[in-house]
């Protein structure tokens, strides 16, 4: 589908200091599109971006987390789109108990 875009996020929990947690989710929003490259998506098609921790799955500073909630909040999400990177998508609910 040459004509479609795709939008890659890299995300982290909230563990670790901000400026660590932006160079993580840089690293996997990177990691992510290198490796799509070496299957043969172009370059021109795909934007990556990160987060940090500023977009948590389970907000962890408002509530106790367990290992499963933190694990979500650690994800690279992938959006296809036709535009710029401002697919927001729907949310998805996961069961982490």
């Amino acid at each position: 589908m040459p004509n479609l875009m795709l939008y890659i996020e890299g995300h982290t929990d909230q563990r670790g200091s901000d400026a660590y947690n932006e160079k993580l989710s840089a690293r996997r929003s990177k990691a992510v599109m290198d490796y799509l490259i070496k299957r043969g998506v172009t370059g021109d098609r795909m934007e990556h971006q990160w987060f940090g921790e500023t977009r948590p799955v389970h907000d962890c500073s408002q509530v106790s987390c367990t290992s499963a909630m933190h694990q979500l909040n650690r994800r690279t999400e992938l959006r296809v789109g036709k535009s710029a990177f401002t697919y927001t998508g729907r949310q998805k609910k996961v069961n982490t108990m």
